[in-house]
């Protein structure tokens, strides 16, 4: 059974719970940064624990049962054309697609309303989609 792809405004949901959540890494890495620095952090070095952590925070996601926090909340899953879970490598790739096209700033996430399955332009580089999860029925 193919599952349903995920609604565009679900999608955008999930970024704004996921933005929130970055928010916070990014203080802590700030945080840890200055601590590491002694005081005042170089910019590459908070930069880098920035980098470094909202990144991972993605990847590990995506690979640990294929939801971050906000796709959780919209029940969300991001899968392989076949609906299998994400490998490291490919998750990796999905990140460098995201990054390449600049997927945090939003704007591309309109591409999905121009794909019948509802593909933006990074789920396609990566041969990946988000998929809407079922209602659990009670």
């Amino acid at each position: 059974m193919i599952a349903t792809p995920a609604p565009v405004w679900k999608r955008a949901l999930a970024w704004v719970y996921d933005g929130l959540i970055i928010v916070a890494l990014v203080l802590v890495a700030g945080f840890v940064a200055s601590l590491l620095a002694g005081g005042v952090a170089p910019s590459w070095l908070t930069q880098g624990l920035v980098i470094a952590v909202a990144s991972g925070y993605f990847w590990l996601s995506w690979v640990k049962g294929g939801q971050t926090a906000g796709m959780r909340a919209w029940r969300l899953r991001v899968v392989t054309p076949d609906g299998k879970p994400l490998s490291p490598i490919v998750a990796l790739t999905r990140l460098l697609a995201c990054l390449g096209t600049l997927a945090p700033l939003g704007i591309l996430l309109a591409t999905a309303w121009f794909s019948p399955t509802r593909q933006t332009l990074y789920d396609r580089m990566s041969n990946t989609r988000v998929v809407a999860e079922p209602k659990i029925k009670r």
